[in-house]
């Protein structure tokens, strides 16, 4: 009997010595899951704190760097605007520019500063750098609108060609390479359908559809308000520059393509006062 109690008290006790081990190690698993838990709450929270402040650093840098720009352009902006106005004081009618009378109407709010060219002058070809120059350069509120003028009757064709251009929206695409054809690349365009065989074996464009544009009544119309025009602005060479349908840069006086260009726009600043 004595064996028999002292056995079942030793697997009593052995069975409680494992139960309170296992009860510790859970007790011990469970903490350690909280703790790392813990851990991972609180570095995110800091890892979260870190990239906000960081953040908000970069964007108050983006802030002082974006205003500094802004700063720099008005400046600029205000230093081209005085010196434009100064120039325009400094060039005299009838000396550095001549005055239309009477004046054309642009039929426009924006001020127009007219080039009357042919695809055929040499001049004009020299002259397309200065234009474009003139074009990035001017400020809103102005424009460029160029007049293809007809002195002689095989100038015609490349009038025409310019119009249909513009009509059919190809004039960005187009305007450069017809000059280079024509001057550097020595073609001939003796006829409108010339000009198509070029343009649609060039640029992909409907032949049928360039030549139907190109004698069409709209752009016999625009031909002859450029001649009109041409000589309403006593326009007796190319290239010309007309302000406004008022003045015209005195090219006599001019030492160089860029005075010309430096003139017109004076004038098309002032006149936007």
């Amino acid at each position: 009997m004595r064996k028999l109690i002292l056995l079942l008290a030793v697997t009593l006790i052995w069975g409680c010595s494992q139960a309170n081990e296992s009860e510790t190690e859970t007790v011990v698993k469970e903490q350690a899951a909280e703790t790392t838990q813990a851990v991972k709450q609180e570095l995110k929270q800091k890892i979260s704190e870190e990239v906000d402040e960081a953040v908000a650093e970069q964007s108050a840098e983006a802030k002082e760097e974006a205003k500094q720009v802004v700063e720099k352009v008005a400046d600029k902006m205000s230093h081209n605007h005085a010196h434009n106005e100064s120039a325009a004081s400094d060039y005299q009618a009838g000396i550095h520019y001549n005055v239309i009378t009477p004046a054309w109407d642009t039929g426009s709010d924006d001020v127009v500063v007219y080039e009357f060219f042919s695809y055929m002058c040499a001049h004009c070809n020299t002259f397309q750098p200065y234009m474009k120059k003139l074009e990035n350069d001017l400020p809103e509120g102005i424009k460029v609108q160029r007049v293809p003028v007809v002195f002689y009757p095989q100038w015609r064709p490349q009038a025409q060609a310019y119009y249909t251009f513009e009509a059919m929206d190809l004039l960005d695409q187009v305007h450069a390479p017809f000059f280079a054809a024509i001057h550097q690349h020595k073609k001939r365009f003796r006829n409108i359908e010339e000009v198509a065989d070029w343009v649609s074996g060039s640029f992909n464009v409907d032949r049928d559809k360039f030549l139907s544009t190109a004698n069409s009544f709209m752009i016999d119309g625009q031909i002859r308000k450029g001649m009109q025009m041409m000589q309403a602005m006593n326009v007796t060479s190319t290239p010309t520059l007309v302000v406004n349908g008022k003045y015209t840069p005195n090219r006599e006086q001019m030492k160089s393509r860029q005075d010309e260009i430096d003139v017109a726009e004076a004038l098309a600043i002032k006149e936007m006062q």
